[in-house]
This record gives structure tokens, C-alpha cells and sequence, in this order.
């Protein structure tokens, strides 16, 4: 997104821009992928040869589960945005495109889950625990440690 500053009032100027989702730079093949533009809702605003630029960005994305690996939709939102360019005299635009992909990229959560009660994979079978039962039986906590308690040190 270009801001031309020329045409921005002492007041400010509202912008209300969409960007297309490959902003991103992600891919199907990552744990995020843009499902459609990102959008961008800012006021834009010249103080003393600084353009501060505040708002809302979103972008609608599709997510693989953490626990689970299902691919589920979410929004990823910065209600924050606030950038400030300082030293824009003579400077006719500016392209704050590579801000607003940071913004989006710094909301993403590090750990997405479909759902908060997602019950992840049979460590067994690796069918999903969100449907029915696995049919698997349970493993006996400690099992995998017990090994270490045969240790004599």
C-alpha cells in the first residue's frame, strides 16, 4: 500500500485499501496461508515531516491445527498499527506494504489450534480424537519411563 503524502490534509486522510494476500509471502505449504486480501483500514496524518500511519489490518487465513493438523479458517488482526516515517520532506509516497505484512506476521499465534478443546492425535494411530474414540487403549502413564527405573546408577 502507497501512501502519497502530497495528497494528504493537515487534518489526516482516512484509507481504507485492500492488499492482495500474497503480501504475505506465505504458502500452502506453511503453518499459515492468506485466504483471501488483507485489509486495511488506516488514518494517515503529516506531523512535523513525520507521516504517522495508525489503524486496523486483517487478513482472513486458513491454519493447520497444532495438535490436530487440520486445516481450519481464522483472522489474523492488528488493531494496533501505528508506524511513524520520519524525515519525509521531498518525499512524494510511501510504501508501507512491507509494514503491514510485519504487523500481520507478529499477530499470528505460535501455537494455532482449531479449536481450544482440540484433543490432537492418537499417539498410537494418529487418527484425530475429535471425532470418536481411536479404539486404541489407553497407555498406562509412566510405561515409557519405566525403563529408567530398572537403572541401577
Amino acid at each position: 500500500m502507497i501512501i502519497n503524502v502530497a495528497h494528504i490534509p493537515e487534518s489526516g486522510r482516512k484509507f481504507h485499501e485492500e492488499e492482495p494476500g500474497e503480501i504475505l509471502g506465505l504458502s500452502e505449504a506453511d503453518e499459515f496461508y492468506a485466504a483471501g486480501p488483507v485489509s486495511c483500514d488506516l488514518y494517515a496524518q503529516v506531523v512535523d515531516e513525520t507521516l504517522i500511519v495508525r489503524g486496523t489490518v486483517s487478513v482472513p487465513l486458513k491454519a493447520h491445527c497444532a495438535r490436530c493438523t487440520q486445516i481450519f479458517s481464522t483472522t489474523a488482526t492488528d488493531s494496533g498499527f501505528l508506524r511513524d516515517f520520519s524525515g519525509i520532506q521531498g518525499t512524494e509516497e510511501v510504501d508501507v506494504t512491507e509494514d503491514i505484512r510485519e504487523a500481520i506476521l507478529l499477530s499470528l499465534p505460535h501455537f494455532p489450534l482449531c479449536d481450544e478443546g482440540c484433543k490432537g492425535l492418537c499417539p498410537q494411530c494418529g487418527k484425530s480424537l475429535n471425532g470418536e474414540p481411536c479404539g486404541c487403549g489407553k497407555i498406562e502413564k509412566g510405561v515409557a519411563w519405566s525403563a529408567l527405573n530398572s537403572l541401577k546408577l
